[in-house]
């Protein structure tokens, strides 16, 4: 297989495909597809050539052409890689190549390759894991939800674990990634690293000299956190694995947490919990940038339980599906407010509890699944109906399906929430 450079002469393949409503369901951009758009398009595959010496190719196998690909430039010294094959040639391993081929390039040139996929596609996304790429966030674009991979070079040498809480499944839960001894670190290399990772939050933990007890400190893309419960949760699992099932403490900037390990599993204590009702400027403003008009019944607090959650409940399953917010609006409004995620909920039955947590102060659209808020979510439920048990099932609308146990009985505040981890391959 080749990857031919674009030229000029290569205009009518790019408009032979761009009639295949097949072609157009996977790569538009929400521009409809005349020739005038195809011009355009060409003529930037070009310029792109021009300006950077790398861009968009023709897929060349044994002398045919068959599909399309590219390289885009990114920030922090990445490379977005995508293509298209005609369906033609579909299932037979033709898009493996081309993205092993895409992945190669990229590296060769920057530090980092990014590439994303439709989530209803899920074929690309195993594509793009047999070429090394691993999920890292979701996030919208044009209105549709795109699952998001990356590979970084030479990540295996900066000593950073991949794993996916929440889940027995690594193609569920939410990853995080865990560095276990950042002894000597900064933290302006912690964030460094953390962004570089890509995970909504990477843990990096100091042992201490008494066993089994550690300092954690949190970092997403973006900016340090307090507390993060699925990095916890995560972290946790890598220790149990190498020292061996039983009880951790974290010293973490949000305060002492304790958590049980046992067979893949561990359960975080919180710190105590505590709610109360959310100034109305708040949710007025929070709604707005939320886009929605009407909510369920119960009141919108803001919750605590490591970290400042504003938690809303939803009218039904449908109004919660529908997320799509205004990703600038809500992180200022949260910046404001000093809040991590908001904490959008409809409960199913009394043992069920539907989530989501977006999460743009972090950088990412969503987490899929957050333990913290979890806690505090369960301190809000205890406050308002008294000690309960129940589960929040979270990331199902984003294709990363997570079981979050919540157990908000103990009459100190604190609140017990426990999931499973698993490896990242």
């Amino acid at each position: 297989m080749e990857l031919v450079p674009w030229a000029d002469d290569h205009f009518e393949h790019f408009l032979r495909w761009a009639v295949d409503p097949r072609m157009t369901t996977f790569i538009a951009d929400g521009q409809p597809w005349t020739r005038d758009y195809v011009e355009l398009r060409h003529a930037q595959a070009l310029r792109h050539w021009e300006d950077h010496g790398f861009g968009m190719h023709l897929i060349v196998e044994d002398g045919e052409v068959v599909g399309l690909a590219q390289m885009l430039d990114g920030d922090l010294g990445e490379i977005e890689i995508g293509y298209w094959i005609d369906p033609e040639h579909w299932g037979r391993g033709v898009a493996t190549r081309a993205a092993a081929l895409l992945r190669d390039k990229a590296l060769a040139i920057a530090d980092r390759v990014v590439a994303g996929h439709q989530a209803e596609n899920t074929a690309s996304g195993r594509v793009l894991e047999k070429a090394g790429l691993t999920y890292f966030t979701s996030r919208y674009m044009h209105g549709r939800l795109q699952h998001c991979y990356a590979l970084q070079r030479g990540m295996s040498d900066t000593g950073v674990l991949r794993y996916s809480a929440f889940t027995t499944d690594p193609a569920g839960g939410n990853p995080a990634g865990v560095v276990l001894d950042a002894s000597g670190l900064s933290e302006a290399e912690m964030l460094a690293i953390a962004a570089k990772v890509g995970y909504s939050e990477t843990a990096f933990v100091v042992p201490w000299a008494t066993e089994r007890v550690f300092d954690v400190r949190y970092f997403s893309p973006k900016a340090e956190v307090p507390f993060c419960g699925h990095a916890t949760i995560a972290t946790s699992v890598a220790l149990a694995e190498r020292l061996g099932d039983g009880p951790l403490t974290f010293h973490t900037p949000a305060g002492e947490i304790t958590i049980e390990t046992s067979d893949g599993t561990a359960s975080l204590t919180s710190v105590p919990t505590s709610t109360s009702p959310a100034d109305p400027s708040l949710v007025s403003a929070a709604l707005e940038a939320l886009g929605y008009k009407e909510i369920g019944d119960g009141p919108v607090h803001v919750g605590f339980g490591g970290a400042r959650h504003l938690i809303i409940p939803l009218r039904d399953r449908e109004q919660l599906r529908e997320l799509d917010y205004d990703f600038d609006a809500l992180r200022d409004l949260m910046l404001a407010h000093d809040l991590t995620t908001v904490h959008l909920f409809w409960r199913e039955s009394a043992d069920l509890v539907h989530a989501r947590d977006p999460f743009p102060v972090g950088g990412v659209v969503e987490d899929a699944a957050t333990g913290a808020a979890a806690a505090a979510f369960g301190g809000y439920l205890r406050d308002l109906e008294g000690p309960q048990r129940f589960v929040i099932s979270q990331g199902e609308d984003m294709g990363r399906p997570s079981r979050l146990e919540v157990d908000a009985t103990r009459e100190d505040r604190r609140v017990r929430v426990t999931g499973a981890a698993v490896v990242i391959p």
